[in-house]
């Protein structure tokens, strides 16, 4: 299994996480907030159950959730400039 580092935006172009470590191939589904290099979002620290913002044109982006005991935010799919590894 082989590390990429992405960058994950909205649809309207604005940049959400910067060098997001994907482990696994295929679509972007959840990033874990561990995994995320620079975050210009701000959910360093939510609690589960937290919408998540764009924070230039407020779409709403996904929702912090616990996977396997990690927080994690859940990616709505069409907020998100489409990612497959």
């Amino acid at each position: 299994m082989v590390a990429k580092t992405i960058d994950v935006f909205c649809k309207n172009g604005h940049l959400l996480f910067g060098r997001y470590i994907k482990m696994k191939s295929g679509f972007l589904m959840k990033c874990y907030i561990s995994r995320i290099g620079k975050d210009y979002v701000g959910v360093t620290g939510l609690s589960a159950g937290t919408d998540v913002f764009c924070p230039e044109c407020k779409l709403r982006i996904g929702r912090i959730k616990m996977v396997k005991g990690m927080p994690a935010v859940f990616i709505n799919h069409g907020t998100v400039k489409r990612i497959k590894t």
